[in-house]
């Protein structure tokens, strides 16, 4: 009877599309307590939850050991600091919980990474609530922290180095977003290498030492010199993975001493001698089964965080661990669907409640989440075959009962999808949680091949480096270094092309000279001015990050995912060393970017080509942020063509600005001498750049949000439809004239519903994929459900929505972006 009506109370819950609270009554009792006893890292808006602290053990331990080892170089320096982190910081086990580790000393703490940069450090002292108790002694810790590393930070260390105009501009906060430092990062990894076990690994490099000692002790030549220095590599590395493998055994000590002293649950106690039997194999050997190889992953997660503040999570759980899924439930039976489920579904959890202190600016850009886990899933495998397996639909049901808003999914959708995979990647949206976004698997991989050069079987591995950038997870494929700073604020490109390069936002001289747009007499002196403009914003960011990429070895280091790198341990060098074989898979992220067509186009046709307006009239409405002007504003925006609407008239503007942009993307080379793309999104920079940007001819003034990203029509003003904008995003080569191209599309749920509704969405998907476009995601959540959180969020916790590469839970963004997603146009479909 209890079934059945719980049973009658989840379909009542069904029909009222209250996926949410579905979520709550379905899932198991052990995955509700983990998932209501896990603790909100990601900031609210722009404030950290209430009772979260930074954790002090970590920089403590570490600054210990480091102080201990002033004399030896920075690799060998940092891992014994590492080693000195994971040996000594304090570790718990979650009741109920089967998988371990943390990045942290207890369940309400965040790391905090002060080796980034000492401005972003002072920023603690202006944070409210984060400082542990006894507060007075843990400012007076942090006080001595700062005093310590202040101009050792890897920050510090590259002032030091870079042009200063670079760096002041750079660091003006106007045309990027970011440290130039692997100290704030994203990293792939190639666990086809990792899996090896880190005693493996161990073992390998001593086979490398004993082959460099041959060499250095044989003939003298040139060549011998650069094996004295691999020496302390070898040695970090194989000192961090040791320290890995006991941090590991801690937990496993400290499993069996509760199952053996504390635990009276027989099952329980079970569980628990379990965790030390796996605790105890990985990640010192190969796992055998789906809790080893998920243990392994977040052990390996978790580590590199310690390491860097690894702000994304690339990975492809249903490619790495769908054979030890299969063997557990399908052939062993080791394990049932409903155990593997709860499994799957507590490796979201513990990933959801990672926790890494962020600065103001990047907590508004990232707006309650802590950094983007977006996990890879779909596709094909090396040989071009289906890749979904039985794991990739576990995964998706175990999405939408957790319902957190880190990880979420990307999936690599190909013409081979089965239609029963394809469902469950509906459902997902159709429940509202915003993810997967859906990728466009044979664009992606020949976007791969053709801009950095990547063979055909691996770049079928690939895997989202961040939200958007496909990255192959080979030897030579993954990339180690990706700074937010590679990140364009675009506006600026058509502001400061109106303004002859000043910024009257931050008042000083950024871009170049490009002339008094007052006295241009045609679009084309338009244009050509902000061509000069955008090469100018790319240039500086690049010199930047590329300086930063050169020398982070030498102010940074990264022994930890060194030991994860084959070409790192077979060559002896920091993984970030381009040197080392990398064969590079670089882009530009490219923040308010339609801002640019929109306002190019409103130009061209009100000014140069209707003489509706003269460009004295425009510039001075600009300047004056379109005070006075209002009736000359709104024509601007109703009666300017606008993109997403299938108008060649702005759709041509789009596609000649790509073109110019990849002309000057294959222009510019990275350290290992690759382009850099274009890659069009913005997280929630169109929020936090809303004060930065001046005023602009699509009639947007300062202060106002900008667009929600990627090549995503503004709010409201694509009015012809979804295949209006599907056929406008599809005028873009997807795979020359950029990396990938987000594109945000707002759905409604009534619309959608049953099995009508999945075939409807299924021949929206078609038109999608016949078009070439590279990317789509869908927000599916009406507006009366998110009123209504507005009004009582108590109630509304767990309601997901897409705010860009990334999905948020609604209560956690600003009133400001929760106001932009509902002015997002509802596409209705047939």
């Amino acid at each position: 009877m209890e079934t059945m009506a719980k049973e009658k109370e989840i379909q009542e819950l069904v029909e009222k599309r209250q996926w949410w609270d579905v979520a709550e009554k379905a899932r198991s009792k052990r995955l509700n307590y983990l998932r209501k006893a896990v603790w909100k890292k990601g900031a609210l808006g722009g404030v950290y939850t209430p009772g979260l602290k930074i954790c002090l053990d970590f920089p403590r331990l570490f600054t210990e050991a480091w102080r201990e080892n002033e004399d030896i170089p920075i690799i060998l320096r940092k891992a014994r600091a590492l080693a000195n982190v994971w040996e000594n910081i304090p570790i718990f086990i979650t009741d109920q919980a089967q998988l371990v580790g943390y990045l942290g000393s207890a369940p309400h703490t965040m790391a905090w990474h002060w080796q980034a940069a000492s401005m972003i450090n002072e920023e603690i002292y202006n944070e409210t609530g984060i400082i542990p108790e006894p507060e007075k002694e843990s400012l007076k810790l942090i006080a001595e922290f700062n005093d310590y590393w202040g101009g050792k930070t890897s920050l510090d260390l590259f002032t030091k180095v870079v042009d200063p105009e670079d760096g002041v501009k750079f660091m003006s906060g106007a045309i990027g977003w970011g440290t130039p430092s692997s100290a704030v990062t994203y990293a792939t990894r190639d666990f086809g290498f990792i899996f090896k076990g880190f005693e493996a690994i161990i073992d390998q490099i001593d086979r490398e030492m004993e082959k460099a000692e041959e060499i250095t002790h044989g003939t003298p030549s040139p060549e011998i010199f650069s094996y004295y220095e691999k020496f302390h590599k070898w040695e970090a590395m194989q000192t961090v993975l040791k320290a890995a493998i006991a941090y590991a055994r801690r937990y496993a000590r400290l499993a069996r001493i509760i199952a053996d002293n504390f635990e009276s649950d027989p099952k329980r106690r079970e569980e628990l001698l379990r965790i030390a039997e796996t605790c105890e194999r990985v990640p010192a050997k190969p796992p055998r089964n789906l809790q080893e190889s998920i243990q392994f992953d977040l052990f390996v997660n978790i580590l590199n965080r310690y390491e860097a503040g690894e702000f994304a999570w690339p990975c492809r759980p249903d490619y790495i661990h769908g054979p030890f899924y299969d063997r557990d439930v399908k052939d062993d039976k080791r394990l049932t669907e409903d155990e593997a489920l709860e499994l799957i579904g507590e490796f979201m959890i513990r990933a959801y409640e990672i926790g890494m202190f962020a600065p103001r600016w990047t907590r508004e850009g990232l707006q309650g989440i802590v950094g983007t886990w977006v996990w890879t899933i779909g596709g094909v495998d090396e040989d071009g075959n289906d890749a979904c397996n039985d794991m990739t639909v576990a995964l998706m049901k175990a999405a939408r009962f957790v319902r957190v808003a880190n990880p979420t999914f990307s999936f690599r959708w190909h013409p081979r999808v089965k239609d029963e995979v394809f469902r469950e990647v509906f459902e997902c949206i159709r429940h509202g949680l915003g993810y997967p976004n859906v990728r466009n698997d044979p664009v992606l991989i020949a976007n791969g091949m053709y801009w950095h050069g990547h063979p055909l079987k691996e770049m079928r591995t690939w895997v989202n480096q961040a939200c958007m950038s496909p990255c192959p997870t080979t030897k030579y494929g993954c990339q180690p270094f990706r700074m937010a700073s590679c990140t364009a604020n675009t506006a600026k490109m058509v502001e400061y092309a109106l303004s002859n390069g000043y910024d009257r936002v931050v008042n000083m001289q950024m871009g170049p000279k490009t002339g008094d747009a007052r006295k241009f007499k045609d679009f084309e002196e338009l244009f050509a001015a902000w061509v000069k403009q955008m090469e100018w914003i790319m240039n500086i960011l690049i010199r930047t990050v590329a300086l930063g990429r050169v020398k982070d070895p030498e102010f940074y280091s990264r022994p930890m995912l060194s030991a994860c790198y084959e070409r790192a341990v077979e060559t002896g060098t920091d993984a970030v060393d381009p040197s080392n074989g990398e064969r590079g898979n670089t882009w530009i992220t490219w923040f308010t970017w339609v801002e640019n067509v929109d306002s190019l186009a409103a130009v061209k046709k009100l000014v140069f080509d209707e003489k509706k307006y003269t460009m004295e009239e425009l510039i001075t409405a600009l300047e004056a942020n379109w005070d006075g002007d209002e009736e000359m504003r709104l024509d601007f925006v109703r009666n300017a063509p606008k993109w997403g609407n299938d108008d060649d008239y702005v759709d041509s503007i789009m596609v000649r600005c790509l073109k110019e942009i990849a002309r000057h993307s294959w222009e510019i080379k990275g350290p290992e001498g690759k382009p850099f793309p274009a890659l069009p999104e913005n997280v929630s920079g169109n929020i936090h750049y809303a004060n930065i940007v001046g005023a602009l001819p699509n009639g947007r003034r300062l202060g106002d949000a900008l667009y929600d990203g990627g090549v995503s029509p503004g709010p409201g003003l694509d009015r012809k439809g979804p295949t209006a904008v599907l056929k406008s995003v599809g005028k873009i080569d997807h795979i020359t004239q950029g990396r990938a191209f987000l594109l945000n599309q707002r759905l409604s749920p009534i619309q959608l519903a049953g099995d009508k509704g999945y075939h409807l969405w299924r021949s929206y998907m078609k038109t999608w994929a016949d078009l070439g476009n590279d990317h789509v995601q869908f927000n599916m959540v009406d507006d009366s459900t998110l009123r209504a959180a507005q009004k009582d969020p108590e109630k509304y916790s767990e309601v997901i929505v897409r705010v860009a590469g990334y999905s948020a839970h609604f209560v956690d963004i600003s009133r400001k972006t929760q106001d932009n997603i509902i002015q997002r146009t509802v596409q209705g479909l047939g």
